[in-house]
């Protein structure tokens, strides 16, 4: 059978394809879509093979994902910092560890950690004061990570006293946009600022995990956080392993709901019809502060959530390396080459979706009639994020305690974004808190 190579945009010498992606990674990839099916380009020295069609993403994340690990110069580099926990491990590994840990994201663990998040939106929603602006993304990040670290460790753990706010953003910054190409091509020892820091950040989290582990096991009590999930997991999970697990969930447990969040009170804030709706239901369904019950007759804060990750997904794509030569759709993609299936291109895709752009929670009320890796915001097959459910119902209950207080007024104009590791504004997103009632609350 003759080799044929997919269609592409044409890049420079040396750099290929990299010039249009560090640009806007998103735009790139939507002209990229152009091209078809499969598309070839050249990022970071990559040779990369995008897939736009919702089967060919399925065959990869479930029907034959053992053929498609993860591509593994990208995930080397993430290994660097946080060892081999659910995001980096593979094979035999990450299935022990999987199991391991799925027991606490089972919705009766999650059904345990309701009573935290809304305590940690209502904390969030006292310091907020009408007319003072506040940057959203700031306040949604504090939030969800106070919220992740209680449920990791319990509530007796200060989050400011232990310095751990400070240490995670040092220790994500090498992976923000901006830096990334930095943090890929640098040689370990260059004295640049942001991976020295991060490196610092890493020693101070691992000493906070390390300490909280040891009196976690001179304990006796009972407990039902995760890193007790962990200890008390049925395969002796040794500390070094634990320490893996617990980097990894704040590195990547908070971020993603703290973007959704802020991408949320975006849309709301341009859409005043779909947050008075929003509101009406969740008064209607409250009695009082939002509760676990409450999560299971809110219909339109999920479609709201749900439309937001479509619209901005914080995973904008999944990379994946076939481990030997494929095809799709009668092109070759060979062994080795980085494979990219881009959640942003298909959540925006007018042949699944009508009126893509636009922001419409309604559109989910009958699930509609497309295929089902047409969006994928958690992945797909065994390696679906684990923490989906905690992260829908964390969502809802913060989301659910901030409205009937709280409506924002954008200081800015469109939402800049970039792209890293995660889909993120490219700066402050500032906003000025307002009582619902004192721009027309509608009861």
């Amino acid at each position: 059978m003759a080799t044929r190579t997919p269609p592409g945009p044409r890049g420079l010498p040396l750099v290929g394809n990299t010039h249009q992606w560090v640009r806007d990674p998103c735009a790139f990839k939507e002209r990229c879509a152009d091209y078809g099916r499969v598309v070839n380009y050249e990022i970071l020295g990559w040779d990369a093979y995008m897939l736009t069609e919702p089967a060919d993403v399925e065959r990869v994340l479930a029907d034959e994902h053992d053929r498609f690990p993860k591509h593994e110069e990208g995930n080397d580099e993430l290994r660097t910092f946080l060892g081999d926990g659910l995001v980096t491990s593979q094979g035999d590994l990450w299935e022990r560890q999987r199991a391991a840990i799925q027991p606490a994201f089972d919705m009766t663990h999650v059904k345990r950690y309701a009573d935290v998040m809304v305590d940690r939106a209502a904390e969030t929603s006292e310091r907020l004061a009408a007319g003072e602006p506040v940057d959203v993304r700031d306040a949604m990040t504090r939030t969800t990570l106070e919220i992740l670290v209680d449920c990791m460790f319990g509530r007796d753990i200060d989050v400011a006293d232990r310095g751990i706010y400070d240490a995670v953003a040092a220790f994500q910054e090498p992976m923000r946009p901006r830096n990334q190409p930095i943090t890929f091509f640098a040689p370990d020892w260059a004295p640049i600022p942001f991976l020295r820091r991060a490196e610092r950040a890493l020693d101070h989290l691992e000493e906070q995990v390390y300490d909280i582990l040891e009196r976690r096991r001179a304990g006796e009590e009972d407990r039902d956080d995760l890193l007790a999930v962990l200890v008390d997991a049925d395969q002796a999970m040794a500390d070094e392993q634990i320490r893996d697990e617990m980097l990894t969930f704040l590195f990547a447990g908070h971020e993603t709901t703290a973007l959704t969040l802020t991408y949320v009170w975006d849309l709301l804030s341009r859409n005043p019809d779909v947050e008075r709706r929003l509101r009406a239901e969740v008064d209607e369904v409250c009695d009082g502060r939002p509760a676990i019950e409450d999560l299971f007759e809110f219909e339109y804060a999920g479609h709201v959530v749900r439309e937001a990750l479509r619209l901005y997904p914080p995973a904008h794509e999944i990379r994946r390396e076939p481990v030997e030569d494929v095809r799709f759709g009668g092109y070759d993609v060979p062994a080795g080459s980085l494979l990219v299936l881009p959640t942003w291109v298909l959540h925006r895709d007018d042949r699944f979706w009508d009126d893509p752009e636009a922001f419409r929670p309604e559109r989910w009320a009958d699930g509609g009639d497309r295929p089902e890796f047409a969006y994928f915001p958690f992945g797909g097959g065994p390696r679906r994020c684990i923490g989906q459910q905690f992260a829908m119902t964390e969502a809802q209950l913060v989301l659910a305690t901030l409205v009937r207080d709280w409506t924002f007024e954008r200081r800015y104009g469109d939402l800049e974004l970039t792209a890293g590791v995660t889909l993120q504004p490219s700066g402050d997103v500032e906003m000025v808190p307002r009582r619902p009632d004192a721009v027309g609350r509608e009861h």
